[in-house]
């Protein structure tokens, strides 16, 4: 997978899943995963549209991954939405992904909608940081 396509898929979940949820979450929405951990229903459906749109299995829910980390050919880690922060309102909240190839990290994500900031390395290759939304990822976003 391509960085840009990758954080495209990224700003995609913020941009139709997270945006329009955050500082609008009704009490059913919200769940505690583990004292001090909370889940929403942001957290799930931005889950489910990144997993879908990566087309690999992109959950830390079974422990048998993490073999699958040393082993698979790709595997991606996918952490949809920094919860807590949500939950609480501050704009600080992030998207995160990594893409594992053969048991190394090859590129790494994080996305911040609330401030339209990216974030985005790759091994041995380019990555840049900070700022809004670089010019070549404008289309994925409705706002610059």
């Amino acid at each position: 997978m391509w960085i840009n396509e990758a954080t495209g898929i990224l700003l995609e979940a913020a941009e139709v899943v997270i945006l329009p949820r955050f500082l609008t979450l009704a009490k059913g929405e919200i769940a505690e995963k583990s004292p001090g951990e909370v889940a929403t229903v942001a957290d799930h459906e931005a889950e489910e549209l990144i997993s879908r749109r990566l087309r690999e299995e992109a959950t830390a829910s079974d422990p048998g991954l993490l073999m699958a980390l040393l082993e698979a050919p790709a595997v991606w880690l996918v952490d949809p939405l920094d919860g807590t922060n949500f939950v609480a309102g501050r704009p600080e909240y992030a998207v995160m992904a990594a893409l594992v190839r053969s048991g190394e990290t090859v590129a790494a994500w994080i996305v911040r909608p609330a401030e339209g900031d990216v974030y985005v390395a790759e091994r041995n290759g380019s990555g840049y940081a900070g700022g809004r939304f670089p010019p070549i990822l404008r289309g994925y976003v409705g706002r610059h």
